[in-house]
C-alpha cells in the first residue's frame, strides 16, 4: 500500500507540475501578445 501511495503522491506532483507550466506558458503567451500589440500599435506612430 505504501508503494501505491508513493506512486499516487509522485502523479499528483507531476500533474501539478504540468499545471504550473502550462500556467506560466499561458502567461507568457499573453504577454508576449500584448507586447507585440503595442509595438505594432506603437511603430506607425513613429
Amino acid at each position: 500500500m505504501t508503494v501505491l501511495r508513493q506512486i499516487a503522491a509522485e502523479c499528483r506532483a507531476d500533474r501539478v507540475l504540468a499545471l504550473v507550466i502550462l500556467g506560466l506558458g499561458a502567461w507568457s503567451a499573453i504577454a508576449l501578445a500584448i507586447l507585440a500589440l503595442t509595438i505594432l500599435d506603437g511603430l506607425p506612430a513613429s
